[in-house]
């Protein structure tokens, strides 16, 4: 696990205060609700931007994602699923990074009793401070 770069994932989530559990990627519709773009590899969150752009929201791997476009010293595979970017940008094995990515890893940090309820109900804040326990050695994937 990299702990800076999951450390800037937090601080990226909490600075948005746009998260949703559900999707990699979203937008707001005309109706003003979060709607699922489809957007699930590399090449179609390259094409809608990153989740930096007003009306976006993302997920822990979206995030990560976003964050391992904008860093210009790592490299980002064409057409790459990602959860899967989200987990090599993370240094994560798979089992780490499902527990994170599925919700998991709120239930270890004592915000939620099950992984469901974190999926349906997980705040920009409750993620970020699930990051920075995990970087910091508190909560084990």
């Amino acid at each position: 696990m990299n702990p800076e770069r999951m450390r800037a994932v937090a601080d990226a989530i909490e600075e948005s205060g746009r998260f949703m559990y559900s999707t990699w990627g979203g937008r707001l519709n005309l109706e003003g609700e979060w709607t699922e773009d489809g957007i699930s590899t590399t090449n179609e969150l390259r094409d809608v931007g990153t989740l930096r752009h007003c009306g976006t929201t993302g997920c822990i791997a979206g995030w990560a994602a976003t964050l391992a476009f904008e860093d210009k010293s790592y490299c980002v595979t064409r057409n790459q699923m990602i959860s899967d970017l989200a987990q090599d940008y993370l240094e994560l094995d798979h089992d780490e990074a499902q527990k994170l990515f599925l919700g998991q890893a709120m239930v270890y940090a004592g915000f939620y009793e099950s992984d469901g309820k974190a999926l349906g109900n997980a705040t920009a804040i409750e993620a970020a401070k699930t990051l920075r326990m995990i970087a910091d050695g508190e909560v084990k994937l």
